[in-house]
């Protein structure tokens, strides 16, 4: 009972927090442009912040094993590789691709991650989750920028690529946080409080506008797309990520770790990429919020599990 509470009082509020934008939206105080609005200042300002603040809390040099590390950056590359090469033979529709690829590799660690790792580990041992970060999330953002801009129409070049990695504010907000991070730079404390409170709205506001964006009847055209990176997100990757992991015999905290970044439901960011970047917001909008609800059953059953065979 203690595992499942730990679990839905972290999913919960998510899902209410999309609830309550999806009430607005259609109850007619926001329109389609104030959602466009909303979610172009969320891609730009408030989620580089919240990476940039995230990367800072950071300790630099902290002892972590980099075997830990590695297995979650060289895993969801391997992830995304499997997803760019499959998705494109059974999904035609360009705008879908991309989403679909997304939503496959990409968790929604930033948000999910530590918290999780915090409640479970609430004697300390959170250094582990927090350099986790710096392997996973760069690494997201980027690829969620080559597999958008692979299938955004017109021919695929290296240039436009590089150019949506080079200009996406994502990828700014961890490059910078990184940077003073490892340069030791000291950040003044009004600078560091200024970050704090922009990432204090910025899951909020992403997941408050994709609420807003979510459209309940187009969920049964979409059902197909849907169901595959649905059971790819929360059962196939985990599954294989962490039958890997443990044969390399990983475990405890580490173990624990890989489990949230592999088992963790579609990242909020990836749906206002999406939305940013030309693909299909609406099925991204839908993968967040199905995976989100879902991952309360699935995170569930994976902490029980291996709580139960301690192997954390």
């Amino acid at each position: 009972m203690e595992n499942l509470l730990l679990t839905v009082n972290i999913v919960f509020p998510i899902f209410l927090v999309m609830a309550v934008g999806y009430f607005c939206r259609h109850s007619g105080m926001l329109n389609a442009e104030d959602i466009v609005a909303m979610n172009r200042v969320s891609f730009g300002v408030f989620l580089p912040a919240s990476l940039c603040h995230s990367l800072l809390e950071v300790e630099a040099g902290a002892a972590v094993s980099p075997g830990v590390l590695a297995f979650g950056f060289a895993g969801t590359l391997v992830v995304f590789l499997l997803a760019f090469l499959i998705v494109p033979r059974f999904e035609r529709d360009d705008a879908r691709r991309g989403v679909i690829i997304q939503g496959i590799f990409r968790s929604n660690y930033a948000i999910f991650g530590i918290p999780l790792s915090q409640q479970l580990f609430p004697q300390g041992d959170g250094g582990v989750a927090a350099m986790m970060v710096i392997a996973t999330i760069p690494l997201f953002n980027a690829l969620g920028v080559v597999c958008l801009e692979s299938f955004r129409g017109g021919r695929v070049s290296a240039k436009r690529i590089l150019s949506g990695i080079v200009h996406n504010p994502l990828i700014w907000g961890c490059a910078i946080g990184y940077a003073l991070m490892q340069l030791r730079v000291p950040v003044p404390e009004f600078a560091m409080s200024t970050l704090s409170k922009l990432a204090d709205v910025s899951s909020p506001l992403a997941l408050f506008v994709l609420g807003g964006s979510i459209n309940l009847k187009a969920f049964q055209g979409n059902f197909k797309r849907l169901s595959v990176s649905v059971l790819a997100r929360l059962v196939a990757v985990p599954l294989a990520a962490l039958a890997v992991a443990y044969a390399l015999g990983f475990r405890g905290v580490e173990f624990a770790v890989l489990m949230i970044v592999f088992g963790s439901p579609c990242a909020v960011s990836s749906y206002t990429m999406a939305a940013q970047m030309g693909g299909d917001a609406e099925l991204a909008a839908q993968q967040v919020m199905v995976t989100t609800v879902l991952s309360a059953v699935t995170m569930f059953a994976m902490i029980f599990l291996f709580k139960t065979a301690g192997v954390f």
